[in-house]
C-alpha cells in the first residue's frame, strides 16, 4: 500500500483478539459447553452465549491466519531470509515453546480444580497433562491452550519459506485489479466439502488432537485455516487494499453476513428439529457454514477497510497491546472466571463484569510483556501513529 501501515489490519486483529477474551469466558457460560473447558458455570448459563460462541469461532481464527499470512509473505519479501526467520524465531517460536511449557499446564489443571476433582497438580501433569501412564507419549489432557496458533503458524510460515525457495517468483506481486472475486466461490465450496467430510470421518466437530508434543490441532477446521493462510499471501500478491487493487464491498458483503450471523445459530440450536436424520443436519450445517465463513471473511475486511482505516491514540494504543493481551489473556480470565463461581447473579451482568475486568487487568499484564524483547516488536503500530 505504497509503503503506508494498514492501519485496518491494525484494528481488525485488534477487535478480533478482543472479541477473542470475550468468546473464552462466553464459553464459560454457555449451554452445553465442553465437558473439557476450563472453567463452566452451571448454575448460570445462556442459550444466547452458546448463539454467540457458534457465531464467533466460525471467523476469529481465519481472520487472525489471514493477516499472518499477508504480513508473513511480505516481511519475507522486505527481510530476506536471514532476517525474516529470525523474527519468527523471537516473536513466535520462542513465545509458543515457552508458553506450552510454562503456561499450559496449570490453566488446563483448571478442568480438575475447578470441578473439584481430587487431582493434585502434580498428579495432573505426570498422569494426565505431560505423560499417559497406559499408552505413552503426551496425556489425555495434554493442551498448548491458545498457543497451538503459534505452533500451526509456524508450521505455515515454514511451508510459506518452502514455497519461496521452489518457485522463484513467488514473492513477486501481480498487477493489481479491481476485478478478484475468483476466490469467493472456491472458498465456498471448500469451506463446505471440509465441514461435510469431516463431521462424517471424525462424528466431532470440535476434536482436538495432538501429534507428539509439538503440535495441537482441530482437524475440522485445520484445511480452512490453511486456506485463509494462503489467502492472505495471495492477497499481498496481487495488491488487495492498493488503489487500483480489489477491496471487497460492503453492499456486497455485509448483508450476507448479517443474514448468516441469524440463520447459523438458529440453525446449530434448532436444526436437528426440523430434519429426519443427522446427515441432513449436517448438509444443511455445510451450505450456512460456507456461507457464514465467506461472508464473515469477505464483510469484515470490507468493514474493517472502508470505516476503520486508521488510527487515533486509543487504536494505537490496544493494536500495540494486540498480540500481548492475545498472549497472556487465558491465564487471567479463567482464574478470574473460577473466582466468580460462587457470585449468585443473572448470566449477563456476570458475564460481562468478567468480561470488564478481565479485558482491564489482561491489557495491563501486556503491557508489561512489552518490555520483553520478543514481544517488542508491537509497539511499531503506536510508533506509527506517532508518525502519522
Amino acid at each position: 500500500m505504497n509503503g503506508k501501515r494498514l492501519f485496518f489490519m491494525d484494528n481488525l486483529k485488534m477487535f478480533i483478539i478482543n472479541l477473542m477474551i470475550v468468546f473464552h469466558l462466553g464459553l464459560c457460560y454457555m449451554a452445553y459447553a465442553p465437558e473439557w473447558w476450563y472453567v463452566v458455570d452451571t448454575e448460570h448459563c445462556s442459550l444466547f452465549l452458546t448463539a454467540f460462541v457458534c457465531w464467533v469461532d466460525v471467523f476469529i481464527m481465519p481472520m487472525m491466519f489471514f493477516v499472518s499470512g499477508y504480513f508473513g509473505i511480505m516481511t519475507l519479501k522486505k527481510h530476506g531470509d536471514g532476517k525474516w526467520w529470525n523474527g519468527r524465531f523471537k516473536r513466535i517460536i520462542v513465545p509458543w515453546l515457552v508458553g506450552a511449557a510454562i503456561f499450559a499446564a496449570p490453566v488446563s489443571y483448571l478442568t480438575f480444580f475447578s470441578r473439584n476433582a481430587p487431582v493434585s497438580f502434580a498428579d495432573f501433569c505426570n498422569n494426565w497433562f505431560f505423560f499417559d501412564p497406559v499408552n505413552g507419549g503426551s496425556g489425555v489432557f495434554f493442551s498448548h491452550i491458545q498457543y497451538w496458533y503459534l505452533g500451526v503458524l509456524t508450521l505455515f510460515y515454514l511451508a510459506m519459506f518452502m514455497l519461496s525457495k521452489l518457485d522463484r517468483n513467488y514473492l513477486t506481486q501481480y498487477a493489481p485489479t479491481r476485478a478478484d472475486r475468483s476466490m469467493a466461490l472456491p472458498l465456498f465450496i471448500f469451506v463446505f466439502c471440509n465441514v461435510v467430510a469431516m463431521d462424517i470421518i471424525t462424528g466431532f466437530d470440535d476434536l482436538w488432537i495432538h501429534l507428539s508434543y509439538f503440535l495441537v490441532i482441530q482437524p475440522c477446521r485445520l484445511l480452512p485455516y490453511v486456506w485463509a493462510f494462503f489467502l492472505g499471501a495471495y492477497a499481498w500478491k496481487h495488491q488487495w487494499f492498493t488503489e487500483n487493487g480489489y477491496k471487497p464491498s460492503v453492499a456486497r458483503w455485509v448483508p450476507l453476513f448479517v443474514v448468516m450471523t441469524f440463520a447459523y445459530p438458529l440453525w446449530i440450536l434448532m436444526g436437528h428439529f426440523l430434519v429426519a436424520n443427522t446427515l441432513q443436519f449436517v448438509f444443511v450445517r455445510g451450505i450456512l457454514q460456507a456461507a457464514m465463513f465467506t461472508s464473515s471473511f469477505y464483510g469484515l475486511l470490507a468493514i474493517f477497510y472502508r470505516f476503520f482505516n486508521k488510527t487515533n491514540r486509543f487504536w494505537s494504543e490496544m493494536a500495540a497491546n494486540s498480540y500481548t493481551m492475545y498472549y497472556a489473556h487465558m491465564q487471567i480470565i479463567f482464574p478470574l472466571a473460577y473466582l466468580m463461581l460462587p457470585l449468585d447473579i443473572h448470566w449477563l451482568p456476570k458475564w460481562l463484569l468478567n468480561s470488564a475486568i478481565g479485558l482491564v487487568i489482561v491489557y495491563g499484564a501486556s503491557k508489561l510483556l512489552l518490555l520483553l524483547p520478543c514481544f517488542a516488536g508491537s509497539k511499531k503500530a503506536k510508533l506509527s501513529y506517532s508518525k502519522k
